[in-house]
Formats: C-alpha cells, structure tokens, sequence
C-alpha cells in the first residue's frame, strides 16, 4: 500500500516491481489496468533491473538510492525481511541471469514462473498492445477483467477467458460517481 501511494511514480514503480521479484515465485496474476501501463513496467524493468538486482541481493536492506520515499522504503525493507530470507542472493542472481538475457521473448513466464495469466484491458485503443504482450508473456492468457477510463471504471467482463477479440463487458451504472 505503501508503495501505491508513494507521490513519486518512479518510486513507485521501482517499489512495486522489487515487492514482485522479490515474491516472484508466489505471482499467480500479473497486470495493470490498460495494456500500455503495463508495457511501462517491463521498459522500466528493461532499463533497471541491475538496481533492482542490486537491492535484492541485499535483503531486507535496500543498499540503492532508488527509494527515498520513507514509508514506502520502511514497507519494502519489511517485506524483504519477511519473504526469502536467505534467499534473495540466489533469487537476484536468477533474475540477473534472465534480464541479461539479449531475448525478453517471454521474459515474463522465466521470471514469474507460477503466473498464470496477465490482467490488462487489451480491448480498443489497447489492442494495439496484444503482439507486444504476447511477445513478453510467451503467449500467457491475457484476460481483460474490467471496462475502465482512467476516471473510473465502468462494468466487468462476465467471460474474462474469452479471447480479447471476443470480449464484451457488461456495464454497472453504479460503479461511477458523477458530481
């Protein structure tokens, strides 16, 4: 939560992406709300696992400058104390092996191994997306769960398992409030 709420987006995110590789053999779900967010994530994964690396191997103490932020670096540090004790050395230099890899065709599934689908809105403008995604997942389910603006969010997807090409929502009026 901590992490989330951090007014810095690239703490943020850089939080948010050390908390899942830290975890990444418990991630059965991966995903953002809109397809080109979550392309955000892997560029800024691309662009910083040596960092995020660097602070994984030294667990439960973050040694980078990356998080500044006070809650949210006490939250991380607390859950790198209690997940992977041991560990994270291992864990890091697995993650290193795969980030160094020249190909990030499925990068996804080498470094959440256990997820088993990617949560994103891949319908409209983020259809665009789907090559891309198909690219880094190795062809994971992309399941799109929810009908959603950045404002709000609009109805759900009764048949999430439903190809993006086929999916259809059902919209929820109350699920907005307009002022």
């Amino acid at each position: 939560v901590e992490a989330i709420r951090c007014p810095d987006s690239t703490q943020s995110m850089y939080c948010q992406l050390l908390c899942g590789l830290v975890q990444r053999h418990q991630v059965v779900r991966i995903g953002a709300v809109f397809a080109s967010g979550f392309l955000r994530a892997i560029s800024f994964l691309q662009k910083r696992w040596p960092e995020l690396v660097a602070d994984m191997a030294s667990a439960p103490v973050l040694c980078g400058p990356a998080v500044t932020d006070p809650a949210a670096r006490r939250a991380v540090e607390a859950l790198m104390l209690n997940h992977g004790g041991p560990d994270h050395r291992a864990s890091a230099e697995e993650v290193a092996a795969e980030c160094r890899n020249p190909s990030w065709h499925g990068i996804i599934r080498r470094l959440w191994p256990r997820a088993k689908y990617i949560d994103v809105i891949v319908t409209g403008s983020m259809a665009q997306y789907i090559p891309t995604l198909d690219y880094y997942s190795d062809g994971l389910p992309l399941v799109s769960t929810m009908y959603a603006s950045s404002e709000c969010y609009f109805g759900i997807n009764l048949t999430p398992l439903a190809p993006p090409s086929a999916v259809t929502y059902t919209l929820l009026p109350n699920m907005a409030y307009f002022e």
